[in-house]
């Protein structure tokens, strides 16, 4: 039976004044108004006939038998500002997910539409933003979205994105007239694994260190942390596996969308890059990354290979040892094509690539060699279908005697010198948070304890790209290139409505990929056109907003979507650095370069091709001044012309100049290179054996290390690396004896 996960501790309400929220809520109402065809307050009239075409549109593509007029009637009706839920989740976003310059620069933009200057100066009109009527808010919405200064056009982005994504993951009506269902048709639980974790008693003084000592510290639980654990504990080291996150139980996941963004991810769910254009998504949970991905298993390619080699002057990356060691995790995955069974949006990929002459593949998936019909596992997975660390590696560590720690935030570090040149690493430090008074993370009644963690032989980091570049330098280290060369594979979404109900939260997310355009400047950047996660609040919200009624139109209509992404091999790259207001917290700083937004774009009109051919009666990408495709009542050359037409007028100028730097909305599930590999201290941050530059016992056996960017889903290629690590490791501190057990 699915357990219900308790609410984390409240916001305070000191997040907004009453009268910042009394804007924000203006402006939120505007973006989600109550639609009705009667006059009342703050309410968007239509007439009579706009009201029935409108719940006409989306009754076409829902389901006559469970959806009623008047669920259509309370579905326009609602209003976003008048829900208590979406009060609390926007407070709780800007409390504690927000960073601090994101914060002051809210405020005091709340501040000033509450104010004659300020709302002159913003709006270009002098009564405050509370005291105008809908449609004058609403049409200071479409003037910041066009304006010619990107400030006001990053405006209308911040207001609408958090209306929209908070509304849709609150919405009381939306899910009921999708007939989305919270949690998997015929989902039932897995065993799971009953993992115990290390409990640290409570002290009288907030001075009193607790001290727990292993040959190996690892910090970071998700994919590539437990690889190392499972190898470094199974040839007899003492182990600690410690991780700033918690564990959750199958009988917990699926969460909902809410609860797992907040418990599941890092940062609430989205890490935004300076600017606000770029939407990171990482997970933060026991496990990391692999309780939340898609399962999508691709191995490092030939080309790639090469390329990583050449970059970094390591013969590694096309060893056999490489070769093997991708296989080894592989196996121990059940990593395998024989069980797929596609589902409606990869059906459609498929046959429309195969229609156009492109070539598409299925793309296996770690799920033991059997069938996953579960669209789900970006809230986690219950069935432990998807044989990710929690139902693989870290058993296989503990069943090795390896201990685990969660709740553990890890702030520092320690070295001691050995040379002028080299300091070893022997211990690291932080907060330990310990559950609720109810057991569960996050509420009433936790403790904290500072805890040294002390590795007699190595330090191992495996807390992610975003996290461990700024772990180092926070630990005093300087080489350059920490922090440098971060890659994120960026992505623009298209979304497609199809004449036939798709269902597409059902089944199976990724389970295909084409491929022909992953070559796209010969030196292998390019894009391949993948399925994406079809849950609501993940991806309605990677739209632009276009007016109220058109919103909900668009969303109403999802049961018959599909979904893309054009993913790009970036040749651009960023840089992770320490909030200089907020310890511990991540910044990024990356813009989209030209070419791989003219990537990203070629992949964008071929997914419009590949929809377009199946029968797709509306298209939607993620840009602003993109207008939706929608299919006429022509015969098929009038509407393969009207295909054309668009794409001449709309896309291949984008084709051309690439995606608009300040218009098109990117995001990110994969991060690499931070902290890259190499055979020089001048070009890289940690050598070939994973070991920092200028330490002793300090590693990174994350995709930090990565020489550039992998072209496919880091998962495997990541886990494989840090089994190479964990290999040498063993090599030098057990010797020979413990590569039997390996």
């Amino acid at each position: 039976m699915q357990r219900v996960t308790p609410a984390t501790l409240a916001p305070p309400q000191a997040a907004l004044t009453e009268v910042q929220w009394q804007t924000f809520a203006a402006l939120a109402e505007a973006v989600i108004p109550s639609i009705r065809s009667s006059d009342g307050p703050n309410c968007q009239i239509l007439s009579e006939g706009e009201i029935e075409a409108s719940k006409k549109n989306i009754r076409l593509t829902t389901k006559p038998d469970q959806v009623k007029s008047d669920l259509e009637d309370t579905y326009l009706a609602e209003s976003a500002a008048a829900s208590d839920e979406f009060k609390e989740y926007i407070l709780r976003f800007i409390t504690y997910f927000a960073d601090p310059e994101a914060k002051a620069g809210l405020t005091f933009i709340l501040n000033a539409l509450n104010n004659r200057a300020g709302s002159l100066l913003l709006t270009g009109r002098t009564t405050p933003v509370t005291l105008l009527p809908l449609a004058e808010r609403q049409a200071i919405l479409h003037e910041w979205s066009n304006a010619y200064i990107p400030f006001y056009r990053g405006l209308f982005r911040s207001f609408t994105q958090l209306a929209c994504i908070y509304w849709i993951r609150t919405s009381p009506t939306l899910g009921k007239l999708l007939t989305y269902p919270y949690t998997p048709i015929n989902h039932s639980f897995g065993p799971g694994f009953p993992f115990e974790f290390h409990q640290i008693p409570p002290s009288s003084s907030v001075d009193d260190v607790e001290e727990l000592t292993a040959d190996v510290i690892i910090i970071g639980s998700g994919c590539t942390g437990a690889v190392a654990a499972s190898i470094l504990s199974a040839a007899g080291l003492s182990v600690i596996v410690a991780d700033k996150s918690y564990y959750w139980p199958p009988e917990y996941l699926p969460m909902s969308e809410l609860n797992a963004s907040q418990n599941l991810f890092h940062n609430g769910g989205i890490t935004q890059v300076d600017g606000g254009l770029f939407s990171i998504v990482s997970g933060s949970c026991w496990g990391g990354g692999g309780t939340v991905n898609w399962s999508a298993s691709l191995q490092l390619q030939s080309a790639v290979r090469k390329e990583w080699a050449r970059l970094s002057g390591l013969p590694y990356f096309t060893s056999p040892a490489f070769q093997s060691d991708l296989d080894a995790v592989c196996h121990r995955m059940g990593v395998s094509t024989s069980s797929i069974i596609h589902n409606s949006t990869n059906q459609v990929l498929l046959e429309g690539a195969r229609r156009l002459g492109m070539t598409g593949k299925a793309v296996p998936q770690n799920t033991g060699g059997e069938a996953h019909q579960c669209g789900y596992c970006t809230l986690g997975c219950g069935s432990c279908g998807k044989k990710g660390p929690t139902e693989t590696f870290l058993p296989d560590a503990a069943k090795s005697g390896a201990r685990f720690l969660e709740g553990f935030t890890c702030s520092k570090v320690h070295f001691t010198t050995t040379s002028p040149s080299t300091r070893r690493a022997t211990s690291v430090t932080g907060l330990w948070t310990s559950r609720g008074t109810d057991a569960h993370p996050h509420t009433p009644g936790t403790r904290t304890r500072r805890v040294r963690l002390t590795g007699t032989k190595a330090i191992l980091l495996a807390s992610g790209a975003l996290q461990t570049p700024v772990l180092l330098r926070r630990s005093g280290l300087a080489n350059p290139h920490i922090g440098a060369h971060l890659k994120l594979h960026p992505v623009n979404v298209l979304g497609a409505i199809m004449p036939e109900r798709t269902s597409p939260w059902d089944g199976a997310i990724l389970t295909s990929v084409v491929s022909d355009l992953e070559n796209l400047d010969g030196h292998h950047h390019g894009v391949k056109l993948e399925a994406t996660t079809m849950l609501p609040g993940w991806f309605l919200p990677n739209f632009p907003w276009r007016g109220a009624r058109d919103w909900k139109e668009w969303c109403g209509r999802m049961g018959h979507a599909v979904g893309f992404i054009s993913l790009a091999r970036d040749s651009g790259e960023g840089t992770v650095y320490e909030d200089a207001k907020e310890e511990g917290r991540s910044r990024v700083r990356y813009q989209v370069c030209e070419k791989d937004g003219r990537h990203i774009a070629t992949g964008l009109e071929a997914l419009a091709r590949i929809v377009w051919v199946m029968g797709a009666m509306e298209v939607r990408i993620c840009t602003a001044g993109v207008p939706p495709l929608v299919r006429g009542s022509g015969t098929e050359e009038e509407e393969r012309s009207r295909l054309e037409e668009w794409l001449g007028r709309y896309v291949a100028p984008l084709v051309k100049k690439g995606l608009p730097k300040r218009d098109a909305q990117f995001a990110s599930a994969h991060q690499m290179g931070s902290a890259r590999m190499g055979n020089s201290a001048r070009t890289s941050a940690v050598d070939g054996d994973g070991r920092v530059w200028g330490t002793e016992g300090l590693y990174v056996v994350d995709t930090s290390v990565f020489p550039a960017a992998s072209g496919v889903n880091p998962m495997i290629t990541g886990m494989g690396i840090a089994r190479g690590i964990a290999r040498g490791i063993v090599k030098r501190e057990v010797g020979e004896v413990g590569r039997a057990r390996l």
